[in-house]
Formats: structure tokens, C-alpha cells, sequence
């Protein structure tokens, strides 16, 4: 063989291998087994029992992931070695249900409410009967540290309805207005208490504007907020209220003593009357999910200042695509910017933007195409974090992808080995792991690691 031919066979072959090994490295990498490129498996909680209801709330609060759903709430280990391990169990008493709970664990302790459900939805609780007993757990062993009652209006159980929050030492518990067709009474004005956190023992009782009953409560570092049911309250001969004129306020109450800083409407331009599905995204600053259908389909983020003063708002459809406000972890919110997955159609396909809104003037500041379509995202420090999935026709979970907070510029990637729970479910940041909550019937949580 001649020196031009060997040569010719070497480059060859080594074309060939570079091919080989391209090919390789892209296989390895796309199925998570490609070192520096890979989601792995960390560990998994225990399957939870199976039931037809979903988890009421998840959390994760210092070392502690923390379940609840309407038979117990559960905790489980993330600190080493304890690999998610169980670590105590809360079961309501009798035949009560846990019922509610707050959207913050704060201090290490949590608050659920509980009750057993009866009556009916358009008149007055029976006695004993609602959501009417507030709990607070210590976190970190599951201890009760107090219990506290608060008035409900029916002896139904309410869908995703925020009226109690925690913040640094403070609970918030909100009298119950789900239902306004039920007229409301003279000690209305008490219908906002605060207590100790730790303790349970009362810390002040707002004064309501007049003619007005909280709808939502959140707690932020400064102020506490609650939307408002203002007006509609003329009763008739059989003592139920009138919704007519009746509107949705925005509040903030003062963290010390509970005076009211400000009362505004919620929207400036026309009513948002109590058909209105309304959110309480977040509380620095104030940002709230205001659907005027109940699904959501149309609506506006709106965001206002320190002293009330509404900010131009962002629409759930825009240039930038449609974000599904009927999905929390479709946004995220840090500081003066909201993160959004938005979807659109791509040709035939529907497809993600990851988009960055400045919330003191509504403007979009960056956007991102994204190469996969999207299912849930976190935002954390200056990292943007989504979960992408396998493609619109299979759901499963399938990359990681990390983002500049200020830029929107791609700073990781990568590949999940093992199958993630489930493509609509909540996912955490913990000392560098990725912590994701299961429904009931799979693992509690599970936790995933970079490889």
C-alpha cells in the first residue's frame, strides 16, 4: 500500500470514528448518560397512598419537603443522608379534612386549616361543620405548636381559596366570604386577625373599609394584603346578600398594628365584579392573576406600588404568545421582573417563549424561543430555570435548561436520565438538587442531580 493510499485510509477511518463518536456523544447525551450533561436520579420518597385528590400544597422549608392533602400532612428529609425519608405525619382528628392551607411556610412552621365538610353552599354552616379550625405545625418534627378558630360563612369547602398566610412571625387568618349571596353581619369589620406565629396568640384585628369582607389574605415584608368583596351587601326576607354593585378591592394593611395603608379598586378602569378569578401572585411587590372568565382564558397580571398606585398591566395574550395563567409555575417573580413561559404556533406546532416582563412599566425586556416546548420554570438568585419537555405529542419531562435572569442568554443545559413524576407537577431548587412533587398514587418527591 502505498503512502498516499495508507494516508488516505487513515483519514478515513478517523472521519469515520469522529462521525461514530459525534453520533455516540449525541445518543449519550440525549438519554442523560453523557458525564456533564446529565439529570440523574438522586433519590425517591415514598409512593404516597393512592386517592382521586391531588395535594393541596407542597413546600420545601429549609431541610424539611413537606406534603399535605386532605387525609395528613407529611414531611420528609432533604438534608444528607436522609435521602427523603419520612419524617413525621399530621392526620386531622375524626372525620375531619385538611382543608386549606397557606401559600408561605415561614420561621419553620406551617399552617393548614382543617374541618369536616356538610350543609349547603347557599346557606349558613351547621354547627361544627366547614373549614374552621387553623393548625400550626413545626416543620421540622411535625409538632402542633397551636390551633385557632375562624368564622365561616358555609359548611363548604372552598377551591383554592387563600384565606390564611404566614411571614416572618406573623399568621394572617381571614373571616370566610367565599360565598357573598350570604349576608354579611355586624362584626364583619373583625373579619382580619393577625396572630403570633409561633404561639398563636393574637397580635391585632383589622377594621375593614366599610361594607367590605376579605376574599384573599397574603403576607408580604412590609404590608398585609387581602382582597376586598366591597358593596352588594342589602339582604332579602330570607336574609341572603346581593351581589349587585358588588366589586373586588385590593388592600394593605400595616404588619405591626393592622391600620389600613390603602384601599384601591382592583382595576381602574371598570369594576371587577365577584364572578372575577383572582390570585395573589406575589406580595414584593404586589402582583395579582385577574381572569375575568372563571378558566382564566383572558386577563391581566396586575401589579401595584407600595402606596397602592396600579402599575400598567400585562396581558395573558400578547405578541410574545399566550401564558397559561391557570398554571403558577408558568411565571415566576423576582424583584421588579416577572418570567413567563409563553406559547404560540410555530408553523404547525405549538411552541414556548421564555419572556421577561419589567413590572413597573409592563414592558416586555427580553424574550427567548425555545428549542423544546416548556413545562414549568423557577426563577432563583440571577438563573432562570425550565423544565423542557420531550416534544408537544409526549409530555414527559426531558431537559433542563438555565437562563441569565437579566439577558435571557442559555447558560446550561441538560438531560434527565430517569423519568420525571409527572410534566404538571411543582418543582423546588435545594443545595444544588432539582426537588419535584408527585401526585398521589407516585413519589411524594423525588430528587434529581446534576451529573
Amino acid at each position: 500500500m502505498s503512502g498516499r493510499t495508507l494516508a488516505k485510509a487513515l483519514t478515513t477511518t478517523v472521519v469515520a470514528l469522529a462521525v461514530i463518536g459525534s453520533i455516540t456523544a449525541w445518543i449519550l447525551s440525549d438519554i442523560g448518560y453523557l458525564p456533564g450533561d446529565a439529570m440523574v436520579r438522586a433519590w425517591s420518597a415514598a409512593k404516597d397512598r393512592p386517592t382521586d385528590d391531588h395535594a393541596n400544597g407542597t413546600w420545601v422549608v429549609g431541610d424539611v419537603a413537606v406534603r399535605s392533602r386532605f387525609d395528613a400532612v407529611t414531611g420528609f428529609g432533604l438534608a444528607g443522608g436522609q435521602n427523603g425519608k419520612e419524617l413525621w405525619e399530621y392526620v386531622p382528628p375524626g372525620r375531619a379534612q385538611i382543608c386549606g392551607s397557606a401559600r408561605h411556610a415561614d420561621a419553620s412552621v406551617l399552617l393548614v386549616a382543617y374541618g369536616e365538610e356538610g350543609g349547603e353552599t347557599s346557606k349558613p354552616a351547621p354547627q361544627g361543620k366547614g373549614c374552621a379550625t387553623v393548625l400550626a405545625l413545626d416543620v421540622k418534627d411535625g409538632r402542633e405548636l397551636w390551633t385557632a378558630q375562624r368564622k365561616v360563612a358555609t359548611g363548604r369547602f372552598g377551591q383554592g381559596s387563600q384565606f390564611l398566610d404566614a411571614g416572618d412571625d406573623i399568621a394572617v387568618v381571614a373571616r370566610d366570604h367565599r360565598d357573598a349571596r350570604l349576608a354579611r353581619t355586624k362584626d364583619d369589620h373583625t373579619s382580619l386577625r393577625a396572630l403570633d406565629l409561633r404561639t398563636g396568640k393574637p397580635r391585632w384585628t383589622a377594621d375593614m373599609p366599610d361594607e367590605c369582607g376579605t376574599h384573599k389574605v397574603s403576607v408580604g415584608k412590609e404590608q398585609v394584603f387581602a382582597v376586598l368583596e366591597c358593596g352588594g351587601r342589602d339582604t332579602d326576607e330570607w336574609g341572603f346578600g346581593n351581589t349587585d354593585g358588588a366589586e373586588l378591592m385590593m388592600a394593605a394593611f400595616d404588619r405591626e398594628s393592622g391600620a389600613l395603608n390603602w384601599n384601591v379598586p382592583m382595576d381602574a378602569r371598570r369594576p371587577l365584579n365577584l364572578s372575577a378569578t383572582v390570585a395573589i401572585e406575589s406580595t414584593d411587590p404586589l402582583v395579582l392573576t385577574v381572569g375575568r372568565s372563571t378558566n382564566l382564558d383572558t386577563g391581566t397580571y396586575f401589579s401595584f406600588g407600595k402606596d397602592g398606585r396600579p402599575r400598567p398591566g400585562i396581558e395573558f395574550d400578547g405578541d410574545y404568545g399566550k401564558i397559561a395563567a391557570t398554571d403558577a409555575s408558568q411565571t415566576a417573580i423576582v424583584g421588579e421582573r416577572m418570567y413567563a413561559l409563553a406559547e404560540f404556533r410555530d408553523r404547525k406546532w405549538q411552541s414556548h417563549r421564555l419572556v421577561a416582563f419589567d413590572l413597573t412599566t409592563g414592558e416586555e425586556v427580553w424574550k427567548e424561543t425555545l428549542d423544546d416546548p416548556a413545562a414549568a420554570l423557577s426563577a432563583r438568585g440571577d438563573r432562570i430555570t425550565v423544565l423542557g419537555e420531550r416534544s408537544t405529542k409526549n409530555r414527559r419531562i426531558s431537559n433542563l435548561f438555565e437562563y441569565d435572569a437579566d439577558n435571557g442568554e442559555e447558560l446550561d443545559e441538560r438531560h434527565f436520565r430517569d423519568d420525571v413524576p409527572d410534566p404538571m407537577s411543582v418543582f423546588y431548587e435545594h443545595e444544588g438538587r432539582i426537588i419535584v412533587a408527585g401526585w398521589g398514587g407516585g413519589h411524594t418527591f423525588t430528587a434529581f442531580e446534576r451529573w
